[in-house]
């Protein structure tokens, strides 16, 4: 994949404050004041401080402005508060000949809450290329991290100076947030760790198996 296949989206490395697309005739979100900041890296550590805790939906709108020339259009963007395995997450609704609907993004409070501020930042810029590959039908099929969102990420991460990746390694946020904990009391002895309150059942692909091989019961042992 080239620079070439995407006219509308190339860094100005000697500026990572450009934008990094040139617009289309998109429905864009609106633009938003320049903050009083704006010639720090949104990766400086010193946003850590002046504004820990940033509005999710403004955010997308500076970031929409910045870097995406407004060509994403107004969405949902807030934090879920269910989300404890995944960073992020965007949903997307299409419709006819595969055009961009609806698009939702969601961003982990309980994961990224542990983690600091620029893991929101390139968690957010993440979930908005995906956005933007939609919203363009430039998607790769079969592959939601293919070359096409690999060499968007490429040119972000080269002009910000950002580290988005194609995947999370909060292992260890993602571990703390499982303080539901369930034992077999058979000769198995396994036991289950989850976020959330929901003790091991027959639902689950290996669930029957345990019950041909243990035939155990899972105790709760552990909970918040």
């Amino acid at each position: 994949m080239t620079e070439g296949n995407y006219p509308h989206f190339y860094p100005y490395l000697y500026n990572p404050y450009n934008t990094t697309l040139e617009g289309q005739n998109w429905p864009s979100s609106p633009a938003t004041p320049q903050p009083p900041y704006n010639a720090l890296s949104i990766t400086d550590p010193v946003w850590e401080t002046i504004d820990p805790y940033p509005d999710l939906q403004a955010l997308f709108h500076e970031f929409n402005q910045r870097f995406f020339s407004g060509m994403l259009p107004e969405m949902e963007v807030k934090w879920s508060t269910k989300m404890t395995r995944a960073a992020g997450m965007t949903h997307h609704l299409l419709g006819d000949n595969d055009n961009c609907v609806q698009c939702k993004i969601h961003l982990s409070q309980p994961i990224l809450e542990l983690r600091p501020r620029r893991d929101t930042v390139e968690s957010l810029l993440h979930e908005m290329i995906h956005a933007y590959l939609c919203v363009t039908k430039s998607k790769d099929p079969g592959d939601d991290h293919g070359p096409n969102f690999q060499h968007l990420m490429g040119i972000l991460n080269e002009t910000l100076g950002t580290n988005i990746a194609i995947q999370h390694n909060f292992h260890k946020e993602v571990e703390a947030l499982k303080k539901h904990q369930w034992e077999c009391d058979g000769p198995c002895k396994k036991i289950v760790k989850r976020a959330r309150n929901l003790a091991p059942s027959a639902k689950e692909r290996w669930f029957q198996e345990h019950e041909q091989t243990c035939g155990g019961n899972f105790i709760k042992t552990s909970e918040p």
